[in-house]
């Protein structure tokens, strides 16, 4: 082993010799460690690799995006994940000029039988120097999105999750602006610990179920668990309910269309906001064969069970990776995937037939089976009540709006708040600071919607509805472009042409917007909602870059010809809602 260049980032391992997958090497720091996470055993070749359908070919990594991230990773000795995993969208990524970074190294001391990751023990050693490379890292990749992960260290008192809340806090500290993910380890389930994490600054908070209860071991390190896992993300989400929490799958392990359901019920039982699902691709011969390759249609069948579960988002498809494109997860667009052009790419070759494994007799009754693409048929609906709020302070409203969601059951009635607000900014979970421009006297308040900047003030009709998405058969794509209807449905009884654009929620009029939409979608029920621009004083609006856009114009229905009254307004739009929402009168 050569000597190690002079720190100046997250250290990493400088051999004479290559290291083959499966051995025992030293690394600089003193500590044995086994290439790709699982030691070779025997004497005996492996199996013999297994052919990839074309639409999991992924290009070579190339290009002056790719190189320039690889070269900065380089100079300061950084450990990424896209690299120690083998991920497969590295070449997309650097050429976008993100990286996922990896923390505390990168030997883990865990070796789950799916995962490429170096494993060892790295007897308590850290960079302490970390939190420090990592935030002039992001500086200098200049990202407004971060996701951070980790190896797991047991080895550590407390899994490391006080250093990994240094990291996060030195990245704000130097990138105020910069939205972070954290996709940590469990803990061994320690909740104080995940506290630690959650409570450090971050947007997101990711720990990935990894598959279906059933084949949770032998895929993952024994040490990990399903149930664990799922009251990790439960906890972080009840400790600070304005965090997103995220989650994913790998698909091709052996699992039913039955299990994927249950699994996915269960997240969303443990308040997951977020889903993604990808397949499982075998990084090296000696870790676990892929039973199946799934098509890339199937993803698209399994994203939009997932959103009629009441997930904000699933970003699903053959080549996703939990934190793939992971700042485009709340554009409820399958963070732009086209999963059909794929699939016209050729049929999957063996393994498997491209259908959901057998699964047991008792993971069969688990749960309703993925066969149809829509969400299930309506179930009876009790009649949805109207309140009519007036003119109400901003955040004692959206706590009510918790609370209703958080206490609904199923016999309690959907509602829609009709109402106005004082003048307040309002930033939603993924919104950068930066679209503040001058907000001076008017307060701002940090919210759980998605979606970034916006302004209330009176004049502006604000149409939140309290529903049971579950309930009513509708998907989230569905109950936003419900919305958006419904107020174009208004406009055009006053002669106004309003549209809706599938790339940006809301209602323009001539390149102008008229209404905004942000929604929060919690055990299936919606709260915050619709924002109507009836007779207000648009100059607020100069003040941000609304909705997170520079240079956004806004438009209001007085100035087009339709109704100057927000009370009008509101008695105007609720038949158009209602209908829209399969409400009835």
């Amino acid at each position: 082993m050569t000597a190690m260049p002079s720190l100046r980032g997250i250290p990493v391992v400088v051999d004479a010799a290559p290291v083959r997958s499966g051995e025992k090497y030293l690394t600089a720091q003193g500590f044995t460690a086994i290439r790709d996470g699982i030691k070779a055993r025997g004497t005996g070749a492996p199996a013999s690799p297994q052919r990839k359908p074309a639409w999991l070919r992924a290009r070579a990594p190339s290009g002056p995006g790719y190189q320039n991230v690889r070269s900065l990773v380089r100079r300061h000795r950084l450990a990424t994940v896209c690299e120690e995993a083998k991920c497969p969208n590295i070449g997309e990524c650097w050429n976008a000029g993100t990286a996922t970074l990896m923390l505390m190294g990168a030997v883990c001391t865990r070796a789950c039988r799916f995962c490429a990751v170096d494993t060892g023990n790295p007897h308590g050693w850290l960079d302490r120097e970390e939190p420090q490379n990592a935030a002039r890292t992001v500086e200098l990749m200049q990202l407004s999105y971060v996701v951070l992960t980790s190896v797991d260290r047991d080895d550590l008192p407390d899994g490391g999750a006080a250093h990994y809340a240094a990291c996060v806090r030195a990245i704000k500290d130097r990138n105020p602006h910069t939205a972070v993910e954290a996709l940590t380890p469990d803990f061994q389930g320690s909740l104080g610990d995940v506290e630690t994490v959650v409570d450090s600054g971050i947007e997101v908070f990711a720990q990935n179920l990894e598959t279906v209860r059933r084949l949770t071991h032998p895929v993952r390190d024994p040490r990990a668990g399903y149930e664990q896992t799922l009251r990790v993300l439960e906890h972080a989400k009840r400790h600070r309910p304005a965090v997103l929490t995220k989650s994913s799958l790998m698909l091709g392990l052996g699992e039913s269309d039955a299990e994927i359901e249950a699994t996915l019920t269960d997240l969303r039982r443990a308040g997951v906001d977020i889903v993604t699902l990808g397949q499982y691709l075998r990084p090296t011969l000696r870790h676990l064969p892929v039973e199946r390759f799934v098509a890339p249609q199937e993803f698209d069948r399994y994203r939009e069970r997932a959103l009629a579960l009441g997930f904000l988002e699933c970003v699903s498809g053959p080549l996703v990776r939990s934190s793939y494109r992971a700042e485009q997860a709340l554009e409820r667009n399958n963070a732009g995937l086209d999963n059909q052009a794929l699939q016209r790419a050729q049929p999957a070759p063996p393994p498997g037939t491209g259908h959901a494994a057998a699964a047991p007799a008792d993971a069969r009754a688990a749960a309703l089976p993925l066969g149809e693409a829509s969400p299930a048929a309506p179930r009876h609906v009790p009649a949805a009540l109207t309140r009519r709020l007036g003119l109400v302070a901003y955040e004692p409203t959206w706590r009510a709006m918790q609370r209703f969601t958080e206490e609904r059951d199923d016999a309690t009635p959907d509602e829609i708040w009709f109402l106005e607000h004082p003048p307040v900014f309002t930033l939603g979970m993924n919104a950068s600071r930066s679209h503040l421009i001058a907000p001076g006297d008017i307060p701002v308040v940090q919210i759980d919607r998605g979606g970034q900047v916006t302004y209330h003030g009176p004049g502006q009709l604000l149409v939140y509805p309290l529903v049971d998405l579950r309930r009513l058969g509708l998907s989230i794509r569905e109950f936003v472009s419900a919305l958006e209807r419904a107020v174009i449905d208004l406009a055009a009884e006053f002669g106004i042409a309003a549209t809706a654009r599938r790339s940006a929620p809301g209602v323009y009029v001539d390149g102008r917007k008229l209404a905004s939409v942000g929604v929060r979608v919690r055990r299936g029920g919606t709260y915050h909602g619709l924002a109507l621009n009836v007779a207000l004083d648009l100059e607020p609006f100069g003040r941000i870059n609304p909705c997170g856009y520079a240079g956004l114009e806004m438009t209001q229905l007085s100035a087009l010809g339709g109704p100057a009254g927000v009370a009008q307004c509101a008695d105007a739009l609720e038949p158009h809602l209602r209908r829209a929402l399969r409400l009835g009168s």
